[in-house]
């Protein structure tokens, strides 16, 4: 059996990321060919990103695991399917936590234009983004009641 190549796979990753942001009842978005979305690749101990760098994208989980770290204690784990990075692309403001890379980890990194196209031209992407901060910013007793409305993975970056 042939397996698809890295075009097909990258098309079906992008497919499956999208899925992960948008509403299922919002209409198909067509990418271009030349799509500033890649493929990055971190091993155990390598760093995404830190906290206080500026937010330049968002990363969406393909393969392996992630930590979140704040003042170097570790806050969340992240599996395979999570996204991380919508904080500062949204605010403006600087990363809040450092990511780590634990088990040898595929990602694919949208910049912060093309998110800020989506977020504008897909209300839903920015209002499914927002939900996410919402509940990645609670407090303990707030993050239970919201968890109720909607469940997330629970990190903060």
């Amino acid at each position: 059996m042939k397996l698809p190549g890295w075009g097909r796979r990258l098309k079906v990753a992008v497919s499956w990321a999208l899925d992960l942001l948008l509403p299922a009842e919002m209409v198909q978005l067509k990418t271009e060919p030349e799509a500033a979305l890649v493929q990055e690749h971190f091993e155990p101990g390598e760093v995404v990103f830190n906290e206080g760098d500026s937010g330049d994208r968002l990363y969406i989980i393909l393969k392996g695991q992630a930590e979140v770290l704040v003042a170097e204690r570790r806050v969340a784990a992240l599996p395979a399917g999570a996204y991380f990075g919508e904080m500062a692309l949204i605010s403006g403001a600087r990363r809040n936590a450092t990511v780590r890379c634990v088990d040898a980890m595929d990602v694919l990194a949208l910049p912060k234009r093309d998110f800020g196209l989506l977020a504008t031209h897909l209300p839903g992407v920015r209002h499914s983004v927002e939900q996410v901060i919402e509940q990645r910013s609670a407090g303990p007793a707030q993050r239970a009641r919201l968890s109720g409305r909607r469940q997330v993975q629970s990190a903060h970056c």
